[in-house]
């Protein structure tokens, strides 16, 4: 190796870095064929970050000239437009690994808190129990500010609108662990379900895959159970309607025939009251029936969903 050049491990990558900066330039056309187009762009480094000597001496702070970075109208002016599907592509997979990551971690807070939080009985194991949360809820901080940037990145490459639809915006309150796993009997999650994140396909591999099992067959047995009390609730709507309008109906006949009895004993005003009841009864059935006929349609093509 060339004494001028040192190796500096990072996370998950070896940077190869050059006292000279003119070497990151000139190795630059070795690993990405056409990044030496955009040589022609005469920029200034302390364009790209707070100071030229920020720049010099921390290359862990210079921002790599990639196509989120430079500009999308800039790449297409230089022709390297070929570089944004590219990065794109990258960004998908760094987006990927960091909601993969905040699963699995947002599992094991979860655990923690059922097989050790709870557990624990003196000081000592519950301060013990408490780092192992930080220390968790840590690891969820960092992945989410991953998947934060990326996600920024990636808007400025102009995405699809199925890449706008599978990666979210991700919340603060979206971070917050179930409770179904460590208590499923407990009151007021009845109706509770999970954030946007935990239904991206994505591979759930890795050493707390038994975890995640765990933690989604829980959550899929509430989501079966909630969807059948819909179907259930469903079922009870189109009958409630039905009933309502009958009833109506039914009224309307009583007082009928009472109306009808009142004549033959030539009783008018007690006539007079019952038609005025059925007729009322049947105005309230007619417009039972108008209200619901459209509430009705739209019931039978979700139930057919």
């Amino acid at each position: 190796m060339a004494p001028e050049l040192t190796i500096i491990p990072g996370i998950g990558l070896w940077h190869v870095m050059a006292i000279r900066t003119a070497a990151m330039s000139d190795m630059r056309p070795t690993f990405i064929e056409g990044i030496d187009i955009l040589d022609d762009l005469d920029d200034d480094p302390a364009e790209f970050t707070e100071t030229s000597d920020t720049w010099t001496n921390s290359p862990e702070l210079t921002v790599i000239p990639l196509p989120s970075n430079l500009g999308v109208d800039r790449c297409r002016r230089c022709m390297a437009e070929d570089l944004i599907p590219l990065e794109m592509s990258l960004r998908e997979g760094q987006a990927n690994d960091a909601l993969h990551n905040l699963r699995i971690h947002l599992c094991n807070k979860a655990i923690l808190f059922r097989t050790t939080v709870r557990q624990a009985k003196s000081q000592a194991l519950k301060t013990r129990a408490w780092s192992q949360v930080t220390s968790v809820q840590q690891a969820v901080s960092l992945h989410a500010s991953i998947y934060t940037k990326t996600r920024k990145q990636m808007m400025k490459l102009e995405p699809g609108q199925e890449q706008l639809q599978k990666y979210k915006p991700l919340l603060r309150e979206q971070l917050k662990i179930s409770t179904a796993v460590g208590d499923p009997n407990a009151r007021g999650q009845r109706n509770e379900s999970l954030a946007w994140f935990w239904s991206v396909e994505v591979d759930l591999g890795g050493p707390d895959q038994s975890w995640n099992e765990e933690f989604y067959r829980v959550h899929w047995l509430r989501a079966k159970a909630l969807r059948d009390r819909w179907r259930e609730e469903l079922i009870l709507v189109k009958l409630e309607m039905d009933w309502t309008h009958n009833f109506f109906l039914w009224k309307a006949t009583q007082w009928g025939d009472r109306m009808q009895e009142s004549l033959d004993k030539r009783l008018p005003g007690h006539a007079c009251y019952s038609g005025r009841q059925s007729q009322m009864y049947s105005l309230l059935a007619q417009d039972a029936q108008a209200a619901f006929q459209d509430i009705q349609n739209v019931l039978i093509e979700a139930g057919d969903e």
